[in-house]
């Protein structure tokens, strides 16, 4: 038994009874005190926690991927309005919210972006921010046929053959006016280079890039600058047949020379890649008689000076080739199966070579 204030008593020990000590000249102290900080405390770890659920993955475990476009001048909320029904974050506001503190806001790089549900929101934030969106590598190598292109890029998914056929009678604008016998406007200008297409890249967005990277890479540092009497069409068309011609690079302005030397003197070409052009398929070893005779402006054994447009997309050296060819007398030439190329000024010279190559298959 205990005494109260007021001659009150209390018995120790009862259930459901709590007793506070009563300090000399001080207040009675109850446990509301505790229990308020104890409310506060869950209720910050309730915040903690909403807030660590609304930037956790949407889904950790998904292997699911999305490709989610950001078009040019598209707001936060609407991206983050069309993740939310993805399904690929849990929440808009908590996007909106920090991509505001990031100043990401301002920063979000239009594209085709490969996003997946078990990514964090700040994982996806760090992806729109540094601009990784979605590429298709296409490698177009050196002396690859306006076809081969189109059907490289429409098994990468960049097009249709139908809507290539299209651009064929309709080229980029700046692209040279086919001449008549062209049968193709696009041959020769779609620079061989490795692409980085992005996401979704139509047929005329791929052509329209070879074409700009052929005037970057070729047209200015090259064409402009040499000075050449040689019609763009023309430089190009002398370019594709060198490429298609040569197989090392040392070689190309001796090979350049000939065809030059050739033209000057109104001789044909006699080019066994223009008739294989001509053809149109792939002839396995060496042409026949009867190839040479194919009936086409593209034979260079039957019709004097270039054929009427590129028979190839030429790379750098063959284009350089084309405008500064070797200083040589040079009117022949054969490659050895090596890739040893022999050289010959006369008729007779270059029959003795022909004799040295059969005897040094």
């Amino acid at each position: 038994m205990g005494l109260l204030g007021g001659g009150l008593f209390y018995q120790e020990g009862i259930p459901g009874v709590v007793v506070s000590e009563l300090k000399p000249g001080g207040r009675l102290r109850r446990p509301w005190g505790r229990w308020v900080g104890t409310g506060a405390m869950a209720a910050v770890l309730l915040v903690i926690g909403y807030a660590w659920y609304q930037l956790a993955p949407a889904a950790p475990h998904s292997q699911r991927y999305d490709y989610v476009r950001v078009s040019p001048g598209q707001s936060a909320s609407e991206i983050a309005a069309t993740l939310v029904h993805r399904g690929i974050i849990r929440s808009a506001l908590a996007f909106n919210i920090l991509s505001r503190l990031d100043h990401l806001s301002r920063s979000l790089k239009s594209g085709v972006y490969r996003l997946s549900p078990h990514d964090s929101l700040g994982t996806i934030l760090r992806v729109m921010r540094s601009g990784q969106v979605v590429v298709i590598k296409v490698a177009i190598p050196e002396g690859f046929t306006a076809q081969q292109v189109v059907a490289r890029l429409v098994r990468a998914h960049i097009g249709t053959f139908e809507q290539y056929q299209k651009l064929e009678r309709t080229p980029p604008a700046g692209m040279p006016k086919p001449l008549p016998g062209v049968r193709d406007a696009l041959e020769g200008f779609l620079f061989p280079a490795t692409y980085s297409f992005p996401w979704g890249t139509t047929a005329p967005q791929a052509i329209s890039i070879m074409w700009r990277n052929f005037q970057t890479q070729a047209i200015q540092p090259l064409y402009r600058r040499a000075h050449t009497q040689l019609t763009l069409t023309a430089w190009v068309t002398m370019a594709s047949i060198i490429q298609q011609e040569n197989r090392s690079p040392k070689d190309a302005p001796d090979i350049a020379a000939v065809f030059f030397n050739r033209m000057a003197l109104g001789m044909p070409f006699q080019s066994d890649a223009t008739v294989r052009y001509a053809l149109g398929h792939v002839v396995m070893g060496g042409l026949s008689y009867q190839d040479l005779q194919v009936i086409s402006p593209y034979n260079t054994y039957l019709h004097a000076g270039l054929p009427p447009g590129p028979i190839a997309n030429p790379g750098l050296v063959a284009l350089s080739a084309a405008l500064h060819p070797a200083k040589v007398p040079y009117l022949y030439f054969l490659t050895m199966r090596n890739g040893r190329v022999l050289f010959a000024t006369t008729y007779p010279q270059h029959l003795a070579n022909i004799a040295y190559a059969n005897a040094h298959p």
